[in-house]
């Protein structure tokens, strides 16, 4: 029988020494490399959340220091604290609380009874740079902003800037979807009864008791409705002096609650124009 040759597999060429070793070191440095990348990335994780820690820590700490500087300031305001100390004694001492407070952290609450403060001593100037300082930083608040715009308008009143202050009601009237528009029509209709503009004042004591029939400014409306009505009928109305007296008790207002929490704003009493 003939010889079976066996085909011999062909020979693999060795890796050289020096190319084993450069792959390994290649390798090496790569590890080195991407542990180094690694460490680096662990390292800015932790110092962002030790920052956000500090930070949180900082702002709650700032958060409470502002708070407390706001209710020293509330217990002036109201009387609570050196209650048998005049009134404008009181009033400036919530006032410095209150900027101290703001100055710490600002938040509308506070902005707001510090133009309260200014309103009450009679600085109406200050009081109406608040009350507009709270519009630009506080635009957003739904629970205070119709308080200010009716206590924007009120200062701008007792200043005799007439064209300012209906500008802050006309404001007010279309807020949140108009829901304040009869307080904003109630305020306006009283100026122009003041200023003995009679026509303009009807007309929009005419449309809160048309529009708004479950209004609490629907009674007075109706009333001076009624009283210009008998006036024109050659009817005596009551005398001034009744006049002035009922006006008051339905009128007066009412001191302001102690407020430490947004108050809530339904319908929001008005101050009336002088």
């Amino acid at each position: 029988m003939p010889k079976v040759i066996k085909k011999k597999p062909p020979k693999k060429k060795a890796v050289k020494e020096d190319e084993v070793k450069s792959a390994a070191f290649q390798a090496l440095d790569v590890f080195k490399e991407r542990q180094k990348q690694i460490i680096i990335g662990v390292a800015a994780i932790a110092v962002i959340v030790i920052i956000f820690v500090v930070l949180s820590f900082y702002s709650t700490s700032q958060y409470k220091k502002a708070s407390t500087l706001q209710i020293d300031a509330n217990n002036y305001y109201y009387g609570r604290t050196d209650a048998e100390a005049p009134e404008e004694q009181r009033l400036k001492k919530a006032i410095d609380l209150y900027n101290q407070s703001l100055k710490i952290k600002a938040t509308p609450l506070a902005l707001f009874y510090l133009g309260n403060s200014y309103a009450k001593l009679g600085d109406y100037e200050n009081a109406k740079k608040e009350y507009n300082r709270f519009i630009v930083d506080f635009s957003g608040d739904k629970l205070i902003l119709p308080l200010v715009y009716q206590k924007l308008a009120s200062v701008h009143f007792r200043l005799n800037e007439n064209d300012e202050a209906l500008d802050a009601v006309r404001k007010l009237s279309t807020l949140q979807g108009g829901i304040f528009r009869d307080t904003a029509l109630i305020l306006e209709a009283r100026y122009y009864d003041s200023i003995g503009d009679a026509d303009k004042a009807m007309a929009l004591y005419q449309e809160i008791v048309d529009t708004f029939e479950t209004s609490p400014w629907a009674a007075e409306a109706a009333s001076k409705i009624a009283t210009a009505t008998k006036e024109t009928e050659g009817e005596s109305p009551a005398s001034d002096s009744e006049t002035a007296l009922q006006k008051d008790s339905e009128t007066e207002e009412k001191p302001e609650e102690p407020v430490d929490e947004k108050p809530p704003v339904e319908k929001p009493a008005t101050e009336k124009s002088e």
